[in-house]
């Protein structure tokens, strides 16, 4: 028919001000009861039509609250990132130490003091090896750092199975690793280190992607009239809404088409995702 099947919606201000501003602060809270006043709305809208529908809410990264706030709340290690650990810096620490400069362009290429960092394409060979190895003993003797990876260690090690909560570091980044185009050297900050060194009123206080909970946990809720809640106490994966909503909506797909898996919206003895017979 005319009307679509999923309509996805992004309720991108809580991102806007959960980055600028924190995730926990008056802001945030002004803006979840807002965002909660027009789902409502939304919601009324479409039962006054009678329609039939199911509600997903989750979120494309979890929030890391601001450094400063954080401390007052029984986090001593919250900080803001070591300008020194700038890919800016890191370069033009190496090049004094090895003499080694970029013909066009920074020695290291990165956004911020984490994750991936690149050697500028023109430096090759030995010297590329000799930035490398300064750049690995800069990073890991940092105190606000836990851990380093070159993109060799990365590509041997095994793409992780099981459950994502039982990864280790090192697991996590070679996750979402690839080869053509993660870094050269990828660095991951200690727990609960903001990797923006200045605090500037209104500017970023959180990025993304990092491999601590914080980031990588988000909320996912499934919601429906008539539907009986429950929670589930295994994790889940994002990637599951999409075989999830297929089921729901009577597409039946081979196994395997999907990179997540059906999660069994039934409460009780039924299972939402075995296909009829």
């Amino acid at each position: 028919g005319a009307a679509p099947d999923v309509l996805s919606v992004s309720l991108s201000a809580s991102d806007y001000i959960g980055h600028a501003v924190g995730t926990e602060g008056v802001e945030m809270c002004i803006q979840m009861a807002e965002l909660d006043n027009n789902l409502s709305r939304l919601f009324a809208a479409l039962d006054k039509r009678k329609i039939d529908y199911l509600v997903v809410l989750t979120a494309d990264h979890g929030g890391h609250d601001a450094p400063e706030r954080l401390r007052q709340q029984a986090m001593p290690g919250a900080a803001r990132a070591d300008k020194a650990l700038m890919p800016a810096a890191l370069g033009a620490e190496i090049t004094r130490r090895t003499g080694i400069t970029a013909p066009q362009g920074p020695l290291l290429y990165g956004d911020v003091p984490f994750g991936d960092m690149y050697v500028n394409a023109a430096i090759t060979g030995d010297a590329k090896k000799r930035v490398i190895s300064e750049l690995l003993a800069l990073t890991r003797n940092h105190p606000q750092v836990a851990a380093v990876f070159t993109s060799a260690e990365l590509a041997a090690t095994p793409v992780p199975a099981g459950n994502p909560q039982d990864w280790t570091i090192k697991e996590r980044l070679r996750a979402s690793f690839m080869a053509e185009r993660s870094g050269d050297v990828l660095v991951v900050l200690n727990r609960a280190v903001t990797p923006i060194p200045e605090p500037v009123a209104g500017a970023f206080v959180a990025t993304h992607g990092s491999v601590w909970d914080y980031d990588r946990r988000v909320p996912m809720l499934f919601w429906r009239k008539g539907m009986t809640g429950f929670e589930q106490p295994n994790p889940v994966e994002t990637v599951d809404i999409a075989p999830t909503l297929a089921s729901v909506i009577g597409l039946r797909l081979d196994d395997g088409a999907f990179d997540g898996r059906c999660l069994d919206l039934d409460a009780g003895a039924g299972n939402s995702c075995e296909r009829p017979k």
